[in-house]
């Protein structure tokens, strides 16, 4: 973060929409921040009239004039890097920082630009425009989906939106579909756990053929510890999931963890 600025009130009449966050911008310090830290959620449709009508309302006919010639002669990433200079709500150490990032997101494929911006919209509880998202990928032209491993984390990860919001029948189908492409035990675990959400003791087809009588008996077993772990909450329940590690990986994640905790203690204090 740059020098501290302070702003001038400003009469905001019509603030920015960022619909994939459901929030509205009102200055020149949110406008950054939201550039900064959620450049992913941003496509090339970002700098249109509301965007310039915003930038007229902060009064920064500047910026309104480079961005303008920018949108003539650049691209997308050209206007970020422009209004973050212009705004100077950030250091020259954080554009730099940012100028890389760009770069890389840049030299990526339109797949993983859009894997990036579903994860994003997937952390910030977001599941169903996350959906939207990996659904974009997946209607991608095929040489983009050559790799399965990546396809199947796709599918993977709509499945993680469903069960967020308990539509377990939709996750377990997205499970069989990213099984379908990797055949993962894991995964096969996975739709075992989603069954007995849904009262079976079982794995679906077409996965029963792989799994045997071994691996089932592992997956009740793993279900049933981590049933008891369900009893846990908050802390206590980090700290005992850590308890089937082996060592000396156990201690290491321990001591993380407690270090973890003690900077949230702080943060708290000062806040």
């Amino acid at each position: 973060m740059g020098n501290l600025i302070l702003s001038r009130p400003l009469d905001i009449k019509r603030p920015y929409y960022v619909q994939e966050l459901g929030v509205h911008l009102y200055s020149a310090e949110e406008l950054c921040y939201y550039i900064y830290h959620y450049v992913t959620l941003i496509d090339e449709n970002f700098a249109d009239e509301r965007l310039l009508d915003f930038i007229h309302q902060l009064d920064q006919p500047r910026l309104e004039e480079r961005i303008l010639r920018t949108r003539e002669q650049g691209g997308l990433y050209d206007i970020l890097y422009v209004i973050l200079q212009e705004l100077r709500y950030y250091s020259s150490s954080d554009l730099f920082q940012f100028r890389r990032q760009l770069e890389k997101l840049s030299r990526s494929s339109q797949a993983e630009r859009l894997r990036e911006k579903g994860d994003l919209l997937f952390e910030r509880g977001q599941y169903y425009a996350a959906v939207r998202t990996y659904n974009q990928i997946l209607d991608l032209d095929s040489r983009e989906l050559a790799d399965a491993e990546f396809v199947s984390r796709i599918w993977q990860n709509k499945a993680a939106c469903y069960a967020r919001t308990e539509h377990f029948e939709e996750a377990l189908d997205n499970l069989k579909n990213a099984w379908l492409l990797t055949r993962s035990s894991g995964l096969a675990e996975k739709m075992y756990a989603l069954n007995r959400l849904m009262g079976k003791d079982e794995v679906p087809e077409p996965v029963k053929t792989a799994v045997t009588d071994d691996m089932l008996e592992q997956f009740r077993s793993n279900w049933d510890k981590r049933w008891q772990l369900a009893a846990y909450q908050g802390k206590a329940l980090e700290a005992a999931a850590l308890a089937d590690k082996p060592e000396p990986e156990r201690t290491r994640a321990c001591l993380e963890l407690l270090y973890r905790w003690k900077e949230e203690y702080r943060k708290k204090q000062l806040s």
